[in-house]
């Protein structure tokens, strides 16, 4: 029910946009409250987006009347205090926080990351890597270790040491074993950013000196460079093979693929032969097809087969992965999009990716100066001073911070909503209380507390703009004045039209009964059919029919030695059914037919009656009956509406939006 109603408030806000402006010329005037031409004049051009917009007086009045009663509508809920609401400020808020996200980034730094990306994606890197881990999250000394035994590696290599070789005996990446630390070719936006940048940063053929991810120390050799193959969508047919396969297994694996093979170009069809033979039960049902993959997806034999095929509806030789034999068929290929195409899909991405912290990281320090951040640095000693080791269990109260009440930092806004705001020493506390299981550090509280206050920082921060976004953006204000409008206008329509008429059934029969003839229903014919066993049967029946007897009776008679003698049923068909299903008897009471039935069974078939046309009854027109009661209470609370707030219409401003 929340997302039908979400829905239908964004599709009235799409049709009612609101303008930015207002000009001191009401177009009209809703009870004591004035609407510009301006804004009128935006709502229309916006709800003909896209399309060339009609300035004819046919077309200005209908929408002008749609307008005005949306506007009515608005001014009723206002005028009933549903803005003050709690429940409708909760949804309000909801929608704040949504919309204020897209305003607490840096979009000038998000943007330089976009084309950052979209720049690498354009290439692939093929790389290999060595890995000494370390927790991100490790005390100093694991640390200085890992970065020295990296180092150490780094002076090996550049000495001539085999890089493949150290990736063997050295790296941490349990991968290296089997493939001397080779990763194969990858593209932006598939790998933690410091290991990309790195990456996309080395000369071909050099390595880099150890970098730090939340992984551990790095050491990456870049191998070869190449244009960006796109993304690629193919069929297969997958027989498997695993590790612990035997000499026997592989060879009934070969013969299987080579026999798919062989009807292949036989004739066969691909899809058909994947549904039969394919062992990969996810895809076989499709016909073998995989979801689009692009670099680095899929392992290396099965990819870089798939992208050697050249024409669509091609399909590979038998192909071996770490997995089994593939015969591989293309469907389609799809290069890189344009950046205009692909931007909005690289900035979710961005969004959920590690370099999303430079965005963020840039956004703070430009908050930080634009509210004359001010921190107080012995407060934050004194407050880490009492800090036990309960913190770096998760336990730490803030009882041992009683008493500690200075300020810690201070937030200045003079321009948007003038305020000096301080945050203080207990409120960090309460922070910590709150959130110190998020941020475990079991081998140093030092690090884990400063984590937690850049993190109080950082809330603090993006609190204290967002609660100025109405000031420092108008468009801002726009959206949260439209949301709020929207919301009001569902809440009260759904209490006016759209529930009522669902729950006054009393009054939906009303209108029923007054409207009924609105919803006719077709002409209906009875028909009883007689079912008898045989010919035999029929001379009985017709007998004691001729004395009058009723249809039970004959029953009773017929069936007294045998019930499948004789049954009788009656159905009602409309005329559409009748027509397609009956032919053969006439419309007409009366009737009659003989038809042959199974196993030597003969039906005898009557028109019993015929119904003429009628309404339908409530329950079987009730989806239509409850749309028009609707559009009639909205009819009369429009009207309603009009009579308690008078509406004059500038005709001398309409004039001039009209165009002849």
């Amino acid at each position: 029910m929340k997302s039908m109603k979400f829905s239908v408030i964004f599709l009235l806000l799409a049709f009612f946009m609101q303008a930015q402006a207002q000009t001191s010329k009401p177009l009209f005037t809703v009870g004591n409250e004035s609407i510009g031409a301006d804004e009128f004049l935006n709502v229309y051009k916006k709800n003909n987006m896209g399309k060339e917009i009609d300035y004819s007086e046919g077309a200005v009045r209908d929408y002008l009347n749609l307008y005005i009663n949306f506007r009515l509508k608005v001014k009723e809920a206002r005028e009933m205090k549903m803005d003050t609401a709690t429940s409708v400020n909760t949804e309000l808020s909801t929608y704040r926080s949504t919309l204020a996200k897209s305003y607490l980034i840096d979009k000038e730094v998000t943007d330089l990351l976009i084309n950052e990306a979209y720049t690498r994606l354009q290439k692939e890197i093929h790389v290999s890597h060595i890995l000494i881990k370390c927790d991100q999250n490790a005390s100093p000394a694991d640390t200085l270790k890992a970065f020295l035994k990296s180092t150490t590696i780094y002076n090996m290599l550049v000495k001539g040491k085999d890089f493949n070789k150290m990736a063997k005996d050295s790296s941490g990446d349990p991968s290296a074993k089997d493939n001397g630390g080779d990763l194969g070719y990858i593209t932006a936006l598939q790998v933690v950013y410091p290991f990309e940048n790195a990456a996309y940063n080395i000369p071909v053929g050099k390595m880099s000196k150890p970098f730090r991810t939340r992984f551990g120390y790095h050491i990456i050799k870049v191998m070869d460079v190449r244009t960006s193959r796109g993304t690629i969508q193919v069929e297969h047919i997958f027989v498997k093979l695993s590790k612990s396969s035997t000499h026997d297994d592989s060879l009934k694996a070969k013969a299987k693929i080579d026999q798919a093979y062989q009807q292949l170009t036989e004739g066969g069809n691909f899809e058909e032969l994947a549904k039969t033979e394919s062992e990969d039960k996810t895809s076989a049902g499709e016909g073998g097809k995989l979801p689009a993959f692009g670099t680095g997806k899929m392992v290396p034999d099965f990819e870089n087969a798939a992208f050697a095929l050249k024409n669509i509806g091609d399909y590979s030789k038998p192909i071996l992965s770490k997995y089994g034999w593939h015969i591989i068929k293309l469907i389609e290929k799809t290069p890189l999009p344009s950046l205009d195409a692909y931007r909005e899909t690289l900035r979710k991405q961005i969004e959920k990716d590690s370099r999303a912290e430079v965005a963020k990281t840039s956004y703070i320090n430009k908050a930080k100066s634009k509210f004359n951040f001010t921190e107080n640095k012995a407060a934050k000693t004194e407050l880490f001073s009492k800090m036990d080791s309960s913190l770096m269990k998760g336990l730490w109260k803030t009882d041992l911070a009683a008493g500690l009440n200075k300020v810690l930092f201070t937030l200045t806004d003079k321009t948007l909503r003038p305020e000096i705001k301080n945050y203080s020493q207990s409120d960090l506390a309460d922070f910590i209380d709150k959130n110190q299981r998020k941020y475990m550090q079991p081998n140093d509280r030092e690090i884990m507390f400063g984590k937690m206050y850049n993190s109080f920082v950082e809330s603090s921060l993006i609190s204290f703009q967002e609660q100025r976004l109405d000031k420092e953006y108008p468009a801002f204000a726009d959206l949260m004045k439209e949301y709020m409008d929207g919301i009001l206008l569902f809440e009260l329509t759904d209490q006016k039209v759209w529930s009522k008429a669902v729950k006054d059934t009393t009054g939906l029969r009303d209108f029923y009964s007054l409207s009924k003839d609105k919803y006719p229903d077709e002409e209906k014919i009875t028909i009883k059919t007689c079912i008898l066993k045989d010919a035999n049967s029929i001379v009985a029946y017709n007998k004691l029919a001729a004395k009058g007897l009723d249809d039970n009776s004959i029953k009773i008679k017929l069936n007294k030695k045998d019930s499948t003698v004789f049954r009788v049923e009656t159905n009602t068909f409309k005329r559409s059914q009748f027509d397609t299903e009956n032919s053969g008897l006439e419309w007409k009471t009366g009737s009659t037919k003989t038809n042959n039935g199974d196993n030597g069974s003969f039906e005898l078939l009557k028109v019993v009656s015929i119904t003429p046309i009628m309404p339908k009854p409530l329950e079987e027109a009730r989806g239509y009956v409850v749309a028009d009661f609707q559009e009639s209470l909205e009819r009369n609370w429009i009207q309603s509406l009009r009579e308690k707030y008078p509406i004059h219409i500038n005709e001398e401003m309409l004039g001039y939006i009209i165009k002849k």
